[in-house]
């Protein structure tokens, strides 16, 4: 600024001493005041450039900022407009799966239906030719009960024909809860055109009471089984034994030697004897009793024929009263005798032991011991049916 004064005042001093002026004093005096006012308005001007500079650099930064926010905002706007097709599309995408899953679940459930009532039948008709076998097998039994009759004495056999009854008045009661489950089923199949929840729930009544009675179905066969095989043990004995020298025997005697220490080894009648009231205490239900006589009977002389079916026998007595880990020992030291008739018998509840005491596995695998030991046995069919419905 001051430069530019000092050169207005030089060139005005040229021009005045150019032009040989007389009022040299009057004019310097006036421009000096003519530079003063510009000075002024220069300064000013000055301020209010740099004023007006830094309005402008504020609106700059101010349009530089408002112009990145509406960018951002444009590109939030596609990318907000790319994701809700995305959505849109990723939407009805989810729905035509959900719809088709629902076709597809409609389908399965209707099929499922379909099979449940097609599985209750068969199992139905399963249960009905279990039933219509031990109806067979109980008259079996009475058959076998009626042959041995004139063996056994007129006491004994009432008692066994009182089992008998007990055996027919629970097996009324299975036929009774059969008919009721026959009801059951065909209420269910009346139904079956309710809503699939209905239905699987009713499928898992049925299932429950299908169980229960198969349960009961076992047992019954279990103990007609044991009884059909004491029976069939009193009529294969033979009479007399070769090379065996005998003993007037009574019942009187019998009663008294049974519940005394065995001091002596018994003779073969006397031994035989001792079995058939030890097997007529185990059909009676005397269990306890039976363990009794037949291990008295194993200490006497566990060479005997007997000893491995006195052996076995105090198995059943276990297994009759639910100790199934003491049955299970004693079905084991079965399989000790050597050539014994009842291996595989002691073999098959051994498996049945472990599976009514809750390890099925392991009663399986016994099961499947018995068609490894013994491919002669007559239990092997019985085994396979119950390893393929496991």
């Amino acid at each position: 600024m001051y430069k530019r004064q000092f050169a207005i005042i030089l060139i005005l001093a040229l021009i005045i001493g150019c032009s040989g002026s007389k009022n040299l004093k009057q004019e310097i005096d006036e421009v000096k005041q003519d530079t003063q006012g510009t000075d002024s308005v220069l300064v000013i001007l000055d301020v209010k450039l740099k004023e007006f500079s830094q309005e402008v650099k504020a609106m700059r930064e101010t349009y530089n900022e408002n112009h990145i926010s509406l960018e951002n905002l444009y590109k939030l706007n596609a990318e907000s407009k790319h994701t809700l097709e995305q959505l849109s599309t990723e939407l009805e995408e989810k729905l035509t799966t959900e719809r088709d899953r629902n076709d597809s679940l409609s389908a399965l459930l209707a099929k499922n239906n379909e099979e449940q009532i097609a599985g209750l039948q068969a199992e139905q008709n399963g249960i009905r030719e279990s039933l219509t076998g031990l109806t067979s097998s109980i008259q079996t039994t009475q058959f076998q009960v009626d042959s041995i009759y004139a063996t056994m004495d007129p006491a004994k056999m009432e008692v066994l024909e009182e089992n008998l009854l007990n055996i027919q008045s629970q097996f009324s009661i299975l036929d009774s809860s059969f008919s009721e489950y026959q009801l059951s089923v065909a209420d269910h199949m009346m139904n079956s055109d309710e809503q699939f929840g209905t239905l699987e729930r009713h499928a898992k009544v049925q299932d429950s009471a299908n169980y229960d009675i198969l349960s009961q179905l076992v047992l019954l066969e279990n103990k007609i089984i044991s009884l059909t095989n004491s029976f069939n043990e009193l009529m294969a004995m033979p009479n007399t034994s070769p090379n065996i020298v005998t003993s007037t025997y009574s019942p009187v005697e019998a009663q008294s030697v049974v519940h005394k220490p065995a001091t002596a080894k018994m003779d073969y009648e006397t031994y035989k004897q001792h079995y058939i009231d030890a097997l007529s205490s185990y059909q009676n239900g005397d269990f306890m009793g039976a363990i009794d006589d037949f291990e008295m009977l194993i200490r006497n002389d566990s060479q005997n024929d007997y000893a491995d079916n006195a052996q076995y026998w105090v198995g059943e007595c276990y297994y009759a009263l639910d100790e199934y880990s003491r049955a299970i020992e004693a079905f084991r030291k079965v399989l000790n005798y050597a050539d014994s008739n009842k291996a595989d018998a002691a073999q098959f509840k051994i498996g049945y032991s472990y599976i009514n005491s809750g390890d099925k596995v392991r009663g399986y695998n016994e099961l499947e011991r018995l068609l490894d030991l013994f491919p002669e046995s007559s239990y092997r069919e019985k085994v396979k049916q119950i390893l393929a419905s496991r």
